[in-house]
């Protein structure tokens, strides 16, 4: 019994010895029952030494991973970036550069291959925090913004109207107030009107013809549609009456009358002078292909444009505001009122023109005055009459209150000045 115990001991302390000379050992089991084990063992490799075996794993990581496949070019790149995006980096290189070439492990390869990457990337974060730092500080408050006279226009995200442009200007001052699509092409419609007459009363100062001339009527003329006064063809009516007719009643038949004896009896002379007007007063964005405003898709201009020819016209004719405030016009017993509804509803309201075709919808260019302070609005793109009225109130009630305000503000900052205490 004793000699068996002393085998099984000598047996066991020779596979333990056997086993850390061949290297690991793989145990599998037998069969389920027969209680039989036996080792496979691998030829173990050959040893090295520890310091070696660290030295070369940073050679063979440049030997298999691809951002080292070159080990002289990866430090040269990271020598060129680091002057200018950081000098702190310029010792990278020569951690890679010393790894003598020899094989090593994969693992520790990748991660001093990751170190160097990050080193040549890393300082360019430090110039872009600057940057960014520089882009966002914040602004000196621009020196308007004291000042309420010198604020930029308001625009739909301070007011919206249900139009597809529209402009505020104070007369007074020459501010904008305001702005929607200011330079967006639509048809005028009537209010092309405003530049016919600018050419008529024009001609009037000039004395190339005065308001007493009579102005011959034509079957052209008589047959003109849309919106007119009771003209009769053959007769001659005073160009005064025809000035309020196209003024109050937006009379078309009225229109070609004028064009027609200005033109000499060729409407598209006189149509031709009013783009040369249009021109010479700055209307960049208009064209204009009739004296009426019937619609032509050719025939367009700006809400833009239109102020700047309803703002010529009114300091050139101030006088002309006595008609254009008129709400009714007669003409041979047949009476038609002014479609501009703001001269019975607003309080200071005394012109200007309407439109309207079905390409545009409904335009309007009005002023009003109120104490030292003339607007002009221009509103084109109204869904209807009603719309195009509450929408122009609103925009003139915004430029009054505006106008309150820097009022206001002027005089505070006008008022004496509180003594300083001693």
């Amino acid at each position: 019994m004793k000699k068996r115990a002393f085998l099984t001991c000598l047996c066991f302390l020779l596979l333990l010895v056997s086993a850390g000379q061949a290297g690991p050992i793989e145990v599998a089991s037998a069969p389920s029952g027969s209680h039989v084990y036996r080792a496979s063992i691998g030829p173990r490799p050959k040893a090295k030494p520890v310091a070696a075996a660290a030295a070369a794993e940073p050679a063979k990581a440049q030997a298999k991973t691809p951002e080292t496949e070159a080990p002289v070019s990866a430090p040269a790149n990271v020598a060129a970036i680091a002057p200018i995006s950081a000098p702190a980096a310029a010792p990278a290189p020569a951690e890679v550069k010393s790894a003598p070439a020899k094989p090593g492990k994969k693992s520790v390869a990748s991660s001093r291959a990751k170190a160097v990457k990050t080193a040549a990337i890393a300082p360019a974060a430090a110039p872009a925090a600057e940057v960014k730092k520089a882009v966002e500080a914040p602004k000196a408050e621009p020196a308007v913004k004291a000042a309420p006279k010198g604020e930029p226009p308001a625009s739909a995200k301070d007011l919206f109207l249900n139009v597809k442009s529209a402009i505020l200007i104070n007369m007074t001052t020459g501010q904008v107030y305001y702005e929607h699509n200011a330079d967006k092409s639509i048809q005028p419609a009537s209010i092309t009107k405003l530049l016919t007459l600018y050419l008529v009363r024009e001609a009037i100062a000039q004395g190339r013809i005065s308001a007493s001339t009579p102005i011959p009527v034509s079957a052209q003329a008589v047959k003109t549609g849309g919106s007119r006064m009771r003209l009769k063809r053959g007769e001659k009516v005073p160009l005064s009456e025809l000035i309020k007719g196209i003024s109050v009643v937006s009379a078309n038949n009225a229109c070609v009358a004028v064009a027609e004896y200005m033109g000499g009896g060729d409407p598209s002379k006189f149509v031709a002078q009013m783009n040369d007007k249009a021109r010479k007063i700055g209307m960049t964005s208009s064209r204009f292909r009739n004296p009426s405003g019937l619609p032509d898709r050719a025939q367009l201009s700006t809400a833009r444009d239109i102020a700047k020819l309803s703002m010529n016209y009114l300091r050139t004719f101030p006088e002309s505001l006595q008609i254009h405030s008129m709400t009714t016009h007669t003409f041979h017993g047949s009476t038609h009122r002014n479609a501009n509804s703001l001269l019975k509803t607003y309080k200071g309201a005394d012109g200007l023109k309407t439109g309207f075709v079905c390409e545009a919808g409904y335009n309007i260019t009005a002023t009003a005055k109120r104490g030292n302070t003339r607007l002009l609005a221009v509103v084109l793109g109204a869904q209807n009459s009603a719309v195009r009225q509450r929408e122009t109130a609103k925009l003139l009630d915004f430029g009054f209150k505006r106008v309150e305000r820097e009022n206001g503000l002027g005089n505070r900052a006008s008022g004496p000045s509180k003594k300083p205490k001693a």
